[in-house]
């Protein structure tokens, strides 16, 4: 498996009549259990502000091979508590999204500070050409209150997903409108997050 950079993107829908478990599932057990994991570089979750479904979780990785780490899969898939289990099961009804892609551009950049990011763009874009990736970085770069813009390919390289951080407040028909299709290549998916902010206790 290739070493370069790379991300999964968890997205999914709490379980209806669920979410005050779902997030204490995510807060207590299922990050703090991923960000302790070798060659995960980050972990933070989002909250979609326009788009469908709500939760996200984006961690940053050594590389896809961390994956395939004995220490990952001790914790994953049927491995997983029975807490993850029950939930996750109750997701999959929900259209729950796994993403796993290896970075483009910018080459030694990792997700910022949620503290320094106002809004987080998420798209998808299929079937892209070669000339998509250059494309889509030189229209990203235009775009005002951009504070780092991270495209990523999937395996194979038809598949490509941009994430955008905005540094202040960005309306989401201007982004779909400047960026929703790029080099003749539609986003598929196209949702606007806001970071995540566990509730006080």
């Amino acid at each position: 498996m290739s070493e370069r950079p790379a991300v999964m993107l968890a997205i999914m829908e709490p379980p209806p009549g669920l979410e005050e478990e779902f997030n204490d599932w995510y807060d207590t057990e299922h990050l703090p259990q991923r960000q302790g994991l070798p060659g995960f570089l980050t972990a933070n979750r989002w909250i979609c502000t326009t788009g469908f479904p709500r939760s996200l979780a984006i961690y940053d990785l050594r590389a896809l091979s961390v994956l395939d780490d004995p220490a990952y899969r001790a914790v994953a898939g049927a491995q997983s508590t029975p807490w993850s289990r029950r939930l996750l099961a109750r997701t999959a009804r929900a259209g729950r999204i796994r993403v796993e892609a290896e970075r483009i551009t910018p080459g030694d950049s990792l997700s910022l500070p949620q503290d320094n990011v106002n809004c987080l763009l998420v798209a998808r874009y299929p079937g892209a050409g070669p000339g998509f990736a250059p494309a889509a970085t030189s229209r990203f770069a235009t775009l005002g209150r951009l504070a780092q813009c991270r495209l990523f390919a999937a395996p194979g390289g038809h598949e490509y997903w941009v994430l955008a951080e905005f540094a202040g407040p960005v309306g989401f028909d201007t982004l779909a409108d400047a960026v929703g299709d790029i080099a003749g290549t539609a986003a598929t998916f196209f949702n606007l997050y806001a970071p995540y902010r566990p509730s006080a206790g």
